[in-house]
């Protein structure tokens, strides 16, 4: 299979308690999918399946019957990595809020829930394949990158991040906070 010939459209969607991630290449459907209230951050499956239908059914099976079954450099083509990376951040707190929906961080850090917030977003926005969250991030914010390395570094000594993720305090924190908010609709 050519990487020329691949018809990649993401689709990611929630079913149930899982996140489904769903790319199309050719007559093939690869899905990766991760349970929310799994013990792990990380898929627990990877299908790829044989999906012929419509309009160019000739066409599809013509490219099935190319390959012989699933081709080896399909599965050199599967982002397994970024997959992971994305679920990973998106089965974080955020897990209830809507995926790539930012977190409302506030101009101003001055409470433990708004260094939460804050690294929050910066995790939203690296597994979003941002190229430079931090950057960006301060734009958005109207602040000096200087100044958001030293609320990143102040949200470390919170216990509130690690480094490259979220940590449970920080977890426990903004579940609340989300808590709370449906609780006033």
């Amino acid at each position: 299979m050519n990487t020329d010939e691949v018809d990649a459209v993401n689709e990611w969607r929630r079913e149930g308690s899982e996140l489904v991630w769903r790319r199309y290449y050719g007559p093939w459907e690869v899905s990766a999918r991760a349970d929310t209230d799994a013990p792990f951050t990380g898929p627990s499956e990877l299908k790829i399946r044989l999906a012929i239908g419509g309009d160019d059914i000739d066409g599809l099976m013509s490219d099935a019957l190319e390959t012989d079954g699933i081709p080896a450099s399909l599965l050199r083509q599967i982002p397994f990595a970024q997959i992971k990376a994305q679920f990973r951040a998106a089965l974080e707190p955020q897990q209830n809020q809507v995926m790539g929906e930012p977190w409302p961080v506030p101009e101003r850090c001055r409470t433990e829930l708004d260094y939460a917030l804050l690294v929050a977003e910066l995790a939203r926005m690296r597994a979003t394949d941002t190229t430079a969250p931090q950057g960006e991030l301060a734009a958005r914010l109207r602040i000096g990158k200087a100044t958001l390395s030293e609320r990143v570094k102040r949200a470390k000594e919170l216990g509130l991040w690690d480094g490259k993720r979220l940590t449970d305090k920080a977890t426990a924190i903004l579940n609340d906070w989300m808590n709370r908010a449906r609780k006033e609709q």
